[in-house]
């Protein structure tokens, strides 16, 4: 009897697990690097309107602006080719031209808003100059990184489940930047159960 009774346990868990699955709906306000409000490509030399830089270990460029760099040219080619899905960000726009050794550190703010925050979820691909150090939910790490030449490799993935809280959340990229240009692209996007579905 014990058994039977722990089996149809675990069945509900599933099947209420399965079934706010199906009702997680995308979050509105996360953004691909180098991309406006509608997700369209933002011209080269713009400053990206999502992603802020901030901290910079350039004292000539402290941000918080960060650009869209060049389509055309070094560091591009080394560096995956920007296109209409995501683009290049970086300290200056002219990337060839170097940045300070150091730690650089974007941020994306997004609202859970109308969200129940513990169903949200959060998966995508990041390349950078140099290496990822790590990705902050929130302030807290969430322990992904990569190699120090990276941006050799294309895109790395990531998928974060947990962190989240009610209202605005942020979510950093942590570049160390070794020597020479230094950049981070980013592709993102997210889920989460609208609180209409909760009864809250």
């Amino acid at each position: 009897m014990k058994i039977i009774y722990t089996i149809l346990v675990v069945l509900v868990s599933v099947a209420s697990i399965y079934s706010q699955e199906l009702k997680k709906i995308p979050i509105p306000t996360l953004f691909n690097t180098g991309v406006d409000n509608n997700k369209m490509p933002v011209a080269d030399g713009e400053t990206d309107p999502h992603y802020v830089l901030s901290i910079s270990a350039d004292p000539q460029f402290s941000g918080p602006d960060t650009k869209v760099v060049y389509s055309d040219g070094f560091p591009i080619g080394p560096w995956l080719y920007n296109d209409a899905i995501s683009k290049w960000i970086a300290p200056r726009a002219d990337a060839s031209e170097w940045n300070s050794p150091g730690m650089y550190v974007y941020t994306l703010s997004f609202s859970l808003h109308g969200f129940k925050h513990e169903t949200a979820e959060i998966r995508g691909f990041w390349v950078s100059d140099n290496n990822g150090a790590d990705i902050l939910i929130n302030g807290k790490s969430t322990g992904f990184f990569t190699v120090y030449d990276a941006f050799r490799y294309g895109f790395s993935p990531f998928e974060i489940k947990e962190g989240f809280v009610n209202g605005i959340n942020t979510i950093s990229f942590v570049v160390n930047n070794g020597e020479a240009p230094t950049g981070l692209r980013v592709m993102i996007e997210g889920k989460a159960v609208p609180i209409e579905f909760t009864g809250k």
